[in-house]
């Protein structure tokens, strides 16, 4: 039996689809499904249902993930104690990022742990910040970087940074924003995030502070397609400081004056494992990328 099936099987099992499983995985589709049929030939059982719904566990699949989970957290387990016996820091290791890499400073923090351990693989992922702190819970990602903090006992956060964020508009309607309050702002066309992404519930908070609610026309998953849709006339967004700042400048976008909004970025970790290596090696870059 095969670590890789393993981890196709589990992979497959939490996504629920052979394609998402792949991108993952960064494998083809067949090579997935072979993993599959293969694991499943050596159990004698079969691990899924094909419904029109995706990949759905059977009854045995279910109860065997269990097994096959704890399987690949005892080989993780196995080799980081060799590792950490050996003073070395290498191998794989998986991080989730919620924003744009050039303000969360990702380059930097990567040439960093590349100097200082080229023995380390850092496999980064983007996603909504919910998701990220569900993919950290869950073993899919040993850390995050994620605005704001989210309470829970599983979780360990170390703040960063304090980050600032400004609502700006299309140029077009800076005389109408620029002595705009916040119910004023909250009947104009709003750029929104999913409930699932910390810039949405930042957003929800200031407004629900003036008793307002804003009039959401365009919801993206990207804070990147932020700026593009606002300067495209669709409505008001929220945009890191600096990001807004020099759209400004740049005669791109219009600086509401009013409030300034701030939140905390955030290194997550599974408590309890702050001493291993690489999830270390990653909050020691974190905080010294920070701290220049």
């Amino acid at each position: 039996m095969e670590l890789h099936h393993l981890k196709t099987f589990t992979t497959v099992a939490r996504e629920g689809s052979l394609t998402r499983a792949a991108q993952l995985l960064l494998l083809s589709q067949p090579a997935v499904s072979g993993h599959i049929k293969v694991l499943e030939d050596e159990l004698g059982t079969a691990l899924f249902e094909r419904t029109a719904k995706g990949m759905q566990l059977t009854r045995e699949g279910n109860i065997l993930l269990e097994d096959a989970e704890r399987t690949l957290a005892a080989a993780k387990a196995l080799v980081t104690h060799a590792r950490t016996l050996r003073g070395d820091v290498a191998g794989p290791v998986a991080l989730g990022i919620a924003g744009d890499p050039v303000a969360l400073r990702l380059g930097l923090l990567l040439s960093r742990l590349r100097s200082a351990h080229p023995g380390l693989t850092v496999q980064v992922s983007h996603h909504v910040s919910a998701d990220v702190v569900e993919r950290v819970l869950d073993g899919r990602l040993e850390a995050g970087l994620v605005l704001e903090e989210r309470p829970d006992g599983a979780l360990r956060h170390v703040r960063v940074a304090t980050v600032r964020l400004r609502i700006v508009g299309p140029v077009a309607w800076r005389a109408g924003i620029e002595d705009a309050g916040w119910s004023d702002l909250a009947a104009l066309p709003w750029i929104g995030t999913p409930p699932r992404c910390s810039f949405h519930r930042i957003a929800a908070r200031a407004f629900a502070r003036h008793g307002a609610v804003p009039r959401t026309v365009v919801e993206v998953d990207q804070e990147g397609a932020l700026k593009g849709l606002v300067m495209d006339g669709l409505g008001l967004a929220l945009l890191r400081e600096d990001q807004a700042l020099a759209a400004e400048v740049a005669g791109e976008v219009a600086l509401w004056p009013g409030e300034c909004l701030e939140s905390d970025l955030h290194f997550i970790l599974p408590s309890g494992k702050e001493q291993e290596p690489a999830i270390q090696a990653m909050r020691d870059a974190v905080q010294a990328v920070w701290a220049s």
